[in-house]
């Protein structure tokens, strides 16, 4: 894995987020994220030569993700589009990599959710028609519940200490605005515990939300981003691991307890960065035990040491490690295909410092994560204020 030194996050964009929102459809709210981002970027939809999206219909084609779809909507000639994974951090570094390789110059980032959700209790893309999913009615937070099960019991660790990182997280989200759950709380441990179970040891205040809004981003050279004005941000080291295909078989924390662990080695050496340089962290907190898992991964303690490392090292906005500053998947919000990209977009916004009140003070490197153990693999991306 090599680093991207001339390829930044220029422009990122994010709708409003709410449990539902009505009279939008998909389709809307995404071009809504795209228009939001390429004004940040102080560009227009006629510079951007590559695109990486989920298609959301209607029309066009049947074959999923379908990013081409949204040229031929938009009226754009392309040089490049990414249908590997159209979301978050593998589509950020597929975009620095063919920006490197002179394949394009500009690609727009995007995704999210409107108009989808209805009132059941889970969302429908938690229970996929997967062999040995549909059979037995699994859902994602009963996939990720046995990874998390196995480690509580080899470890020996309470559940109430991991649910603490609920307690942090929430309260972030309790005072951000922006987050669907503000004004919330404020949280605390007797809340997270009681909260009603879903799927053991997860209760309903360890899980992310899911929701509907938009997100996006542009990526594009580092000379493209100085003329925007602000801080640029560059993209300088990530990886991905994938050990096996979501959400089909069940995962087993001695196969996915540590994935990650090589993407941040790698990610590391192309960057030149250490864990001890983070200032940020944009973990995905897809629940409770994947913030204490990626911490062991990223190489702030040992396997099996992350409860014990919480106890000393503050998360919290104003302590010595903040994460998810912006309240994360559990309560700023989960957009489904937009998600990933939500924790970039805060991470941008920490290092241009742009944050507000949630701001951490001289932020300039941040690390944003993606998926988790229970979906069976990992991606990160490091950012670097230029």
């Amino acid at each position: 894995m090599s680093s991207f030194p001339k390829v930044a996050v220029a422009g990122v964009g994010v709708t409003r987020q709410a449990r539902r929102l009505e009279g939008q459809d998909t389709l809307q709210a995404c071009l809504e994220a795209a228009r939001l981002a390429l004004d940040d970027a102080g560009m227009t939809f006629d510079d951007v030569d590559g695109i990486a999206g989920r298609w959301p219909g209607p029309g066009g084609t049947v074959f999923h993700p379908g990013s081409l779809d949204w040229g031929s909507m938009l009226g754009l000639p392309l040089r490049w589009i990414s249908d590997t994974y159209p979301q978050g951090i593998p589509a950020a570094l597929e975009a620095a990599a063919a920006i490197e390789a002179g394949l394009c110059s500009s690609v727009l980032v995007l995704g999210g959710q409107a108009g989808e959700l209805g009132e059941g209790a889970v969302a429908p893309y938690t229970r996929p028609d997967n062999e040995f999913v549909a059979t037995w009615g699994a859902f994602t937070a009963a996939q990720f519940a046995l990874v998390a099960h196995r480690y509580l019991h080899t470890y020996g660790v309470a559940w109430e200490r991991v649910s603490r990182v609920a307690v942090t997280i929430r309260n972030h989200g309790h005072a951000n605005s922006e987050a669907v759950m503000f004004g919330r709380g404020p949280y605390a441990i007797d809340d997270v515990m009681s909260a009603p179970r879903i799927a053991e040891p997860f209760g309903r205040l360890d899980l992310c939300l899911a929701n509907e809004g938009a997100a996006a981003m542009v990526i594009t050279s580092e000379s493209r981003a100085r003329d925007t004005g602000r801080p640029v941000v560059r993209i300088v080291g990530g990886g991905c691991e994938w050990h096996r295909q979501q959400y089909v078989q069940p995962a087993r924390y001695e196969d996915v307890g540590m994935i990650g662990q090589d993407a941040a080695r790698r990610a590391y050496e192309a960057s030149g960065l250490t864990h001890d340089d983070l200032d940020v962290l944009q973990l995905y907190d897809v629940n409770s035990f994947e913030v204490v898992r990626q911490l062991e991964v990223l190489g702030f303690c040992g396997q099996g040491e992350g409860a014990d490392f919480l106890d000393d090292v503050d998360i919290s906005l104003g302590g010595t490690l903040p994460v998810n500053t912006d309240g994360g998947l559990m309560s700023h919000s989960h957009i489904g295909w937009g998600a990933p990209t939500l924790r970039i977009v805060e991470a941008v916004r920490q290092l241009r410092g742009e944050a507000g009140t949630r701001q951490v003070p001289g932020a300039r490197t941040a690390m944003a994560g993606g998926a988790g153990s229970g979906a069976q693999y990992y991606n990160l991306l490091l950012l670097q204020r230029g």
